[in-house]
């Protein structure tokens, strides 16, 4: 087998593994959007057309690089995108995960808010969890004293010859609640809360 199809092989099998990560068991193939189905295999313009504009959205590329450094050099981008639609406080807010502008997952998540009469209150531990969207930690808990944004790589080796990289858009968020309580600051991976920490006294 030649080098170059051992390559293309490799990025094939790296590309499915990207696939997988996005599986779970709260997806579905479908949901109802008014009238209309939007259905796994949609374009980000027919659900557009469908559902009209998301209430947020988050994007960032994985990309993998098999045989780095090499002459077989060979690199496969995958652009995401995850849409929120928040259907009202009786239905599931519902995610959905695009790549390469094709829509590949739906998920459901908690009950989702009014938009109209917002009810944001003081934050408390209970509101802060990991997992949860910028859009929810919004919801619950207004908009942060600061924020910042980067971008990180992460290299992961998977044999001898293929590495994958990562880029994941990386959000802090500062909250203030007041001298009598600790900063919060808050983490997002790709609009996904991975981790809270304490700062100093607020202010």
């Amino acid at each position: 087998m030649s080098k170059a199809l051992q390559a293309a092989m490799y990025c094939i099998m790296l590309v499915l593994a990207l696939l997988s990560e996005t599986a779970s068991a709260s997806s579905s193939g479908t949901f109802r959007c008014g009238s209309n189905l939007v259905s796994v295999g949609n374009t980000k313009a027919e659900v557009l057309i469908k559902c009209g504009a998301p209430d947020w959205k988050d994007d960032w590329t994985s990309e993998v690089i098999n045989n780095v450094n090499t002459a077989d050099e060979l690199r496969v981008s995958i652009d995401r995108e995850r849409w929120l639609y928040n259907l009202g406080p009786n239905s599931f807010l519902r995610f959905l995960l695009f790549e390469n502008g094709r829509l590949i997952k739906i998920s459901t998540g908690g009950y989702g808010y009014d938009k109209k009469h917002p009810s944001i209150k003081p934050c408390d531990g209970d509101e802060i969890k990991i997992g949860l969207s910028q859009y929810e930690i919004l919801q619950r808990c207004g908009q942060p004293f600061f924020k910042d944004t980067r971008r990180e790589e992460r290299l992961h080796n998977v044999d001898d010859q293929t590495k994958r990289l990562v880029i994941n858009r990386v959000d802090e968020w500062t909250y203030n609640f007041g001298p009598n309580r600790f900063l919060r600051i808050l983490k997002f991976e790709n609009g996904e809360l991975v981790d809270i920490e304490t700062g100093d006294r607020g202010f």
